[in-house]
């Protein structure tokens, strides 16, 4: 009785154990994610555009997109969207409005269309949609409040660009690309794994649709589709290296977050530590878990042993 007492316990505790591991199965697999991308970070491999670069067969089409909720741009962003309008005369430009963009996901992508409706943010599907939109036209997407100091002629020379950002990784504010990129195939098909609450909105909106959700699916990305991706220098982006001759103005438009921003950059600064404690932790989760599965072969036979 005993023996089965104990038994029917350990298998409560073998369920239990189960049902928490299933329940943060997808957040495991995110932190594991976000640790190896910024241990990749530390020396990444990258291929950089640049203007000075001969190349005679530029395979991005001559498209200009940029979003916005319907066709009223405000009016501090007018004059840096005529700037990029009017540096690209042959080219076709496209205002998507929100009602545009749904129904592109609707007609074109309606296997994301549940997610892109419940996302908890409306930035989260502003971020989304620009994958969409570029995955299937191709050309040039850039935000509204960035300004074109001139032809952007250098983001059609390789399959996919994005600048590099500050603290770490590539950002999705201006981006180019042809129509089906693979990286761009990988990252759309892999929004719905990442749509999680993350605890604070910077974090997820970062992460899940983000600069950050674009950074971790380049660095987990296999080597071929690397191979796709280009990168602007931070002297051509000009948002934080103002040393160069930037092809862009930056009017610093990112409104959508609020103070938990300040939190995020107090963590960079100490994200070595953050990654030595992850480290560890992990370790300690293997260790238990060896201990547990030892103790699960040998406790009953020990305990029995024990019984009188």
């Amino acid at each position: 009785m005993a023996e089965a007492c104990f038994n029917r316990r350990w298998a409560y505790a073998v369920v239990i154990s189960l049902l928490v591991f299933a329940m943060l199965h997808s957040y495991i697999r995110i932190i594991s994610t976000i640790v190896y991308t910024y241990l990749y970070w530390l020396n990444p491999s990258l291929e950089y555009v640049s203007e000075s670069h001969g190349v005679e067969e530029l395979p991005v089409p001559k498209l200009l997109h940029q979003t916005w909720v319907d066709k009223n741009v405000p009016e501090r962003w007018k004059k840096a969207q005529e700037s990029c309008i009017k540096a690209h005369p042959d080219y076709t430009y496209k205002l998507w409005t929100d009602e545009e963009g749904l129904e592109l996901i609707r007609n074109e992508y309606p296997w994301f269309l549940d997610t892109y409706e419940k996302y908890p943010y409306n930035i989260q599907r502003v971020d989304a949609v620009r994958y969409f939109i570029l995955h299937k036209y191709g050309g040039i997407y850039i935000d509204l409040d960035m300004g074109c100091n001139r032809e952007l002629k250098f983001l059609r020379q390789a399959n996919f660009t994005a600048p590099l950002t500050y603290p770490v990784g590539i950002s999705n504010d201006v981006m180019a690309a042809v129509p089906g990129n693979r990286y761009l195939e990988r990252a759309i098909h892999r929004l719905q794994y990442w749509n999680h609450w993350l605890f604070i909105k910077y974090i997820q909106v970062m992460f899940s649709t983000g600069p950050m959700f674009l950074t971790s699916q380049y660095a987990t990305a296999r080597r071929g589709v690397k191979k796709a991706v280009s990168v602007i220098p931070a002297t051509l982006y000009g948002k934080y290296d103002f040393s160069g001759d930037p092809a862009f103005y930056h009017l610093h438009g990112s409104s959508w977050h609020a103070d938990d921003a300040a939190f995020i950059f107090i963590l960079d600064a100490y994200k070595y530590h953050l990654i030595v404690f992850a480290c560890a932790f992990a370790i300690l989760g293997l260790v238990l878990r060896y201990r547990l599965k030892k103790q699960a072969g040998t406790l009953p036979v020990s305990a029995l042993d024990k019984m009188p």
